[in-house]
């Protein structure tokens, strides 16, 4: 039998490792006043940060693109090597596109808002410089002169002398560099800012000139010597003689256009699928948001489409191909709704979403449910493989405006999940009653942990009676939640709801533990339903053997019952499962039973001593009772005993004792379970 621990992936490359490559790559990068072992715990702590930012909220990475900028990786490849390194990490620990681009994309939007206010503090610092020199120049004129021309002459930021009027007297090399300009001597500002934003900056030049500012900051076009324009952070400040009156400007330019362009370029990315170029979840949710709260005439319908069966494309061809796939589906779907206002979105995995903004040409519902079903069935070719897809699809027509976007596509998942239920190529609008039926048993199912261990769920019992009244057969141990609201929750409900939040496996074995440790001071048999999680849990055996174990119950008084259709199935670990059990001496029931010749044979081949077969029969007659007598014949001879469940009264139960069934369970028997243990009379 497989153990879990051979389905887990290899470890993933250490974050020591991972932080010595980082260091190593943005050492390269720019001075970092740090040795190389202090750089490297500093960026270790950065991926751990990186790593919860992954695993909860991906804004909380920002911290790492500050820190990087506060240990002084600035250089011109630092943020780059530093994404490279970022990027593979966060694949690494498991992150989506859509997550992967949140935290990489607060990296580095954190990252150039800290590069900005590094620029500005060295901005600031090179005015400071300028001033104290221009003030030492009364004291000691020739040292502050070579301390200006090494700062005038060293420093990365473009800096310029202008006149009052505008003119530049004199200007670094770094600002011809900024400027792509070879020299800028006889130019003035109205040469070199963009026309729009020049009263701007004359405005505040005159603000400095008159005392009203002492330094200004803005974010004007300048004009390259080919003529486009391009965005710069601008800085200044007035230089005044001995008497405090102004001589000329002081002007600072750093040309941060990469860092505006990368920001561009990753809040697009985080707004859409990096695979088909999609919006993804988030835009759309925005752009949902935006209808919800404006006045369209004919209201907006929402398509939400999962593809069937997309595991059998890319297991059986390839994570490739299964890409392609999805590229191909992007442009279907954007094909069938080119001549509507409509947002074709990708959800992930292979879920997609229709956002239509409906019109009065708009088809209707059914009319466009077939468009998408013909387009997406046109098989495409990869080499020698035709491949087509179909999609389940739920809708919700007419949004109502005022609704919430949360709600909205809460709404769509379910109805997406309803007509899943009706098979493949299925399709199904919005039922606002059944949406608040499900939800309120959703909403049951997500506090069910909290019930248990609060104690509100039990384990009862109930009786399986020998139908010739000679006793028990033994005791069947159910779930009952005695809810504080929706009261009585029966064991059927109670584990439907378990198995969809993945309670089952835990409470089973809680549940299997409890009724073992009840049948102290019984001798009768202890019988407990397996559901379909459960019978195939690679742990079962196990826990099975443990319980017996810590609660003295002998394996031969355990009565475990498989689901008929696990059987039929016949699933690897649930049929592993049942063979150890039974070599263990635990007696193998089989619950759902239907009758087919299949099932009489598989019930003797895989040595099953009991069968439950639930009463539909209401009006015997006598053709079916001859079949359902032969049918127990066929199961006596199999080996196996006959349990009728849900027998209402005691002319059903003498009629099913009549042709030869073992035992009953039902209201005949026990009006309801409880929590002591059945009495044998």
């Amino acid at each position: 039998m497989r153990s879990q621990d051979d389905a887990r992936p290899s470890r993933p490359l250490g974050r020591d490792a991972l932080a010595r490559e980082w260091a190593m790559q943005i050492g390269r990068t720019a001075y970092i006043p740090l040795s190389n072992a202090k750089l490297t715990e500093e960026l270790h702590e950065l991926l751990n940060v990186v790593a919860e930012a992954v695993a909860e909220d991906p804004a909380a990475a920002s911290q790492v693109g500050t820190r990087l900028v506060e240990i002084h990786c600035v250089g011109g490849d630092s943020l780059r090597k530093s994404i490279d390194v970022l990027a593979r990490f966060v694949v690494q620990e498991g992150a989506g596109a859509q997550r992967a681009a949140l935290v990489i994309g607060a990296v580095s939007a954190a990252y150039t808002e800290a590069i900005q206010a590094f620029v500005l503090e060295q901005q600031e610092s090179i005015s400071q410089a300028l001033l104290r020199a221009n003030r030492a120049v009364q004291l000691d004129l020739q040292a502050s002169e070579e301390r200006f021309e090494d700062i005038f002459a060293r420093s990365s930021t473009g800096i310029a002398m202008v006149s009052l009027d505008g003119a530049l007297e004199r200007a670094n090399e770094a600002l011809c560099t900024i400027l792509r300009r070879e020299d800028v001597a006889g130019m003035t500002l109205t040469d070199l800012i963009a026309p729009a934003d020049l009263p701007l900056i004359t405005d505040a030049l005159a603000s400095l000139r008159y005392g009203r500012m002492r330094r200004i900051e803005e974010r004007p076009r300048l004009i390259d010597r080919d003529g486009e324009h391009f965005r710069v952070l601008l800085a200044a400040t007035v230089q005044r003689d001995a008497e405090d009156n102004p001589r000329h400007y002081v002007v600072m330019i750093e040309d941060d256009s990469q860092l505006t362009l990368l920001g561009g370029r990753l809040q697009y990315q985080s707004l859409h699928d990096a695979l088909t170029g999609l919006p993804n979840r988030q835009y759309l949710t925005t752009r949902l948001e935006s209808l919800l709260h404006s006045d369209i005439e004919h209201g907006v319908t929402l398509y939400h489409l999962d593809l069937d069966a997309f595991a059998v494309i890319t297991d059986g061809l390839g994570r490739e191909i299964g890409d392609k796939v999805l590229k191909l589906v992007a442009e279907r779907l954007s094909s069938v709704f080119s001549s509507e206002k409509a947002m074709v979105a990708r959800l992930g995995g292979d879920e997609f979403a229709v956002l239509v903004e409906n019109g009065p040409e708009t088809p209707n519902v059914d009319t466009t449910i077939r468009m998408i079903e013909h387009e997406l069935a046109e098989p495409v070719y990869f080499g020698e493989h035709g491949v087509a897809v179909s999609a389940t699809i739920g809708v919700l027509p007419r949004l109502h405006p005022g609704d919430h976007p949360g709600e909205v596509l809460r709404a769509s998942d379910m109805t997406l999940r309803r007509a899943k239920r009706s098979g493949r190529r299925q399709w199904g609008l919005h039922d606002a009653t059944q949406d608040k039926r499900e939800q309120q048993e959703f909403a049951l199912a997500a506090v069910m942990p909290g019930a248990w261990e609060s104690g509100e769920i039990e384990v009862v019992y109930i009786p399986v009676v020998k139908l010739d009244g000679s006793g028990l057969v033994c005791a069947e141990a159910e779930l009952s939640w005695r809810h504080r609201e929706s009261g009585p929750i029966v064991h059927q409900k109670c584990v439907s709801m378990a198995e969809h939040t993945g309670l089952m496996l835990p409470i089973g074995e809680w549940m299997l533990r409890t009724a073992a440790a009840a049948t102290r001071g019984h001798d009768d048999m202890l019988a407990m339903c397996l559901e379909g999680g459960l019978a195939s849990s690679p742990d079962l055996v196990r826990d099975v053997r443990r319980a017996l174990v810590d609660t003295g119950l002998q394996a031969g008084r355990l009565f475990l019952g498989f689901p008929m259709h696990v059987l039929r199935s016949e699933e690897p670990e649930a049929i592993d499962n049942l063979e150890l059990l039974a070599d263990m001496g635990i007696q193998i029931g089989a619950r759902d039973f239907t009758g087919s010749i299949a099932e009489v044979e598989l019930l003797r081949r895989l040595g099953v001593k009991a069968v439950r077969l639930t009463d539909r029969f209401r009006k015997p007659d006598e053709l079916m009772s001859r079949m359902l007598s032969d049918l127990i014949g066929y199961v006596h001879e199999a080996g196996s005993l006959i349990v009728i469940d849900g027998i209402e009264d005691a002319e059903q139960r003498d009629w099913w004792a009549e042709l030869g069934a073992d035992a009953g369970i039902g209201p005949v028997f026990c009006a309801e379970p409880t929590t002591e243990w059945p009495d044998a009379g």
